[in-house]
């Protein structure tokens, strides 16, 4: 019998690796005059402007955290899964990353909005609070953008998934064959 060798998926490992360094970064900031820079990550709001909104967390966070986690999950899983398995997983590590930053960035141009802004990215005068108007600056940060990498590694992994995962037959020993 010929045994047959497979490789790991190396580019659905890296979009894992890039979906999990993304957790680590924040996603978006919101800086506020006088008030300072809050950091937004997946999970917890970090910064002054919790005093403003009132919270650390949203209902929505250990959900979309829950998703990016399956995401690297799904995302090494489909590196060692078979062909038909192993593109399934990583087609929806890919696709779920991609929810994941649309469903964040609804959520940070809904707060970009009681702010008076338009977009997640620039910056306005606006009244916050009892404040007289102040300038407020938002920007989407490194950790969205690598959650967005990640997942497009994940849809290319997908494409390739069937070059890592062809059999590689061993070379045939050395000698004379034992007649059958």
């Amino acid at each position: 019998s010929v045994k047959s060798k497979t490789l790991p998926n190396f580019v659905a490992i890296l979009g894992a690796i890039l979906i999990a360094v993304s957790l680590a970064y924040p996603w978006w900031s919101l800086e506020i005059e006088i008030i300072g820079k809050t950091s937004i990550f997946p999970y917890i709001i970090r910064g002054p402007a919790t005093q403003l909104l009132g919270y650390k967390k949203t209902a929505q966070m250990p959900l979309l955290t829950g998703i990016i986690i399956a995401c690297v999950v799904l995302a090494l899983l489909g590196s060692l899964l078979g062909k038909r398995l192993g593109r399934v997983a990583l087609l929806v590590a890919g696709a779920l990353s991609g929810l994941a930053a649309w469903r964040f960035y609804a959520r940070a141009l809904d707060i970009a909005g009681r702010y008076q802004m338009k977009s997640v990215n620039g910056h306005t005068i606006a009244k916050v609070g009892a404040f007289s108007p102040l300038h407020v600056a938002a920007r989407l940060e490194r950790g969205y953008y690598l959650n967005i990498a990640g997942g497009v590694v994940c849809l290319v992994a997908f494409l390739l998934h069937g070059f890592f995962r062809r059999s590689k037959p061993k070379p045939a020993p050395e000698g004379p064959v034992a007649p059958e």
